[in-house]
């Protein structure tokens, strides 16, 4: 009977603490690499907003993502709109591919981030919350850094 008692018994998964270390780490390397740089204040705005819209899209806005897309992509304007755009990013990312390069694996880090956190058991507005603020902690650090090397 105890070892049927056992069984039946569910753990929770840790924390995710290696995935949300690399989003951080992954964070901080890319606004080192932004600071080296020399970037003024835009480019600062439009990282901050970028951390955000990851986190927003890989939360709270992945259903209504997928019906945007869907009715999107069922004209042929919507096919063409997508094919000219898909290529102008082709392009720019070749173009820039050390920033494209570190976007990736800003992109990545936060889904791997984002699916530990949903493993763990968090709603999406806490992993919104948990992801926002790593993120933008890694930005701080990376800057303090740079400022202090």
């Amino acid at each position: 009977m105890a070892s049927k008692r056992s069984s039946l018994v569910t753990t929770r998964s840790p924390f995710p603490w290696v995935s949300l270390s690399l989003l951080f780490v992954s964070f901080g390397t890319f606004s080192w690499f932004l600071n080296t740089a020399t970037v003024n204040w835009l480019v600062w705005a439009l990282v901050i907003v970028l951390s955000l819209g990851e986190a927003l899209l890989l939360t709270t806005l992945t259903d209504d993502l997928k019906l945007l897309l869907d009715s999107w992509l069922k004209s042929d304007l919507g096919y063409f709109t997508s094919i000219i755009i898909g290529a102008l990013l082709v392009a720019v990312a070749l173009v820039w591919i050390r920033v494209f390069g570190y976007v990736l694996v800003l992109l990545a880090s936060e889904m791997l981030a984002r699916l530990d956190l949903q493993h763990f058991g968090c709603n999406r507005f806490q992993s919104l919350v948990v992801l926002t603020g790593v993120s933008l902690l890694g930005l701080l650090l990376g800057q303090v850094i740079s400022h202090v090397i």
